[in-house]
C-alpha cells in the first residue's frame, strides 16, 4: 500500500493545530488589495484594510500553484487525495482538476467537497484520520462522497456592507437591512451560501442559529467548529452554548479566513458541524 497525503486549501478554515497533528497539506487561497498581495499567515492586515473601507480580492489559486504542491509531495508520497472549496462558488477546484491533468501517470484524486469552510475542512479531517487508521485510497474516497451530506453549517452576519461592497446583495438592499438592523442567518446548502432566516439583533440571530441546527440534528453525535471572523472571544462564548445544547464527540474554535470575510466582515459567528453514524 503507497503512502497517501491529504490537501486542501486554506478556504477550508482548518486550524492550524489540527493541520500539524494530521499532517495535511494547505495550499493558500491568494488574497490582495490594488494589486498588492496580502500576507494570510495572520490575519491582522486583511482585516485592518476592511477597517479602513478598501476591499480586498481572493482569487483561486492558479493551476500551476497546484502542479508545483502536487510534484513536492510527490516525492515523498504515492497518492495524493485533494480536497477543496464547493466548484459552485470557487475555480479553486477546477484549478487542482486543471494541474491533476498535467500529470496523468500520477495517482491524484481531486474531490469538490460541495461545501465551505470547515465543513469542506471536517471531510478533511475524515480523510487524514483514516490516512492515519490505515484505510486504502479506494476506501477513503467513496467515504469522502457518502459524508458531504452530513457536513453542514450556518453562519450570523452582523452587517451586511460587506456583501454589498463584494456585490452579492445591492446597495439598497444592504441600506434598508442595516436601517432595519437586519442581521440574516446563512446556511451552507448543495455547496451554496443562502439565507434561511433573520431576526434585529446579533444576539437573537445567533440563538436562533442554535435553534434551527438543534431542529435538524436533534441528538445526532457530532463533530462542531465554530468559526469566527476577527472575533474570537466571542466564538468561545458561543461555543460553551454549542457544547451545552449538542451532543459533541469534539469540538473546536477556527477562524474563517479571507474567503468568507471579504463577504462578510469581522465578527461573524458560525456554527459547522459532521454527523458521526
Amino acid at each position: 500500500m503507497g503512502k497517501i497525503k491529504i490537501m486542501t486549501d486554506s478556504a477550508s478554515s482548518l486550524p492550524d493545530f489540527l493541520v500539524e497533528k494530521l499532517n495535511i497539506e494547505v495550499v493558500k487561497i491568494p488574497v490582495s488589495c490594488e494589486g498588492e498581495d496580502i500576507p494570510t499567515d495572520t490575519l491582522d492586515e486583511f482585516y485592518q484594510i476592511l477597517q479602513v473601507g478598501k476591499l480586498p480580492k481572493t482569487s483561486a489559486p492558479a493551476p500551476g500553484d497546484f502542479l508545483e504542491k502536487f510534484r513536492e509531495v510527490l516525492k515523498d508520497y504515492d497518492t495524493i487525495i485533494s480536497i477543496h472549496i464547493s466548484g459552485k462558488v470557487s475555480a479553486t477546484y477546477q484549478s487542482a482538476c486543471l494541474a491533476r491533468e498535467m500529470l496523468p501517470e500520477k495517482d491524484i484524486h481531486v474531490i469538490d467537497s460541495n461545501n465551505i469552510s470547515m465543513a469542506t475542512g471536517f471531510m478533511v479531517l475524515t480523510a487524514a484520520r483514516k490516512v492515519i487508521e490505515g484505510w486504502t485510497v479506494d476506501d477513503i474516497v467513496p467515504l469522502l462522497d457518502k459524508i458531504k451530506d452530513r457536513v453542514g453549517g450556518m453562519v450570523v452576519l452582523p452587517t451586511l456592507k460587506y456583501l454589498a461592497k463584494s456585490g452579492r446583495v445591492s446597495q439598497v438592499q444592504a441600506l434598508l437591512g442595516n436601517i432595519l438592523s437586519i442581521k440574516p442567518i446563512l446556511v451552507i446548502n448543495s455547496g451554496e451560501v443562502k439565507v434561511i432566516d433573520k431576526t434585529r439583533s446579533v444576539g437573537s440571530s445567533l440563538n436562533r442559529m442554535l435553534e434551527l441546527a438543534q431542529g435538524r440534528l436533534g441528538k445526532s453525535r457530532l463533530q462542531v467548529a465554530v468559526i469566527h471572523s476577527n472575533a474570537v472571544e466571542k466564538a468561545g462564548e458561543f461555543l460553551d452554548k454549542v457544547k451545552d445544547r449538542f451532543n459533541c464527540s469534539q469540538s473546536f474554535i477556527s477562524e474563517m479566513g479571507p474567503g468568507l470575510a471579504v463577504h462578510g466582515g469581522p465578527n461573524m459567528i458560525g456554527l459547522v458541524w459532521l454527523e458521526e453514524k
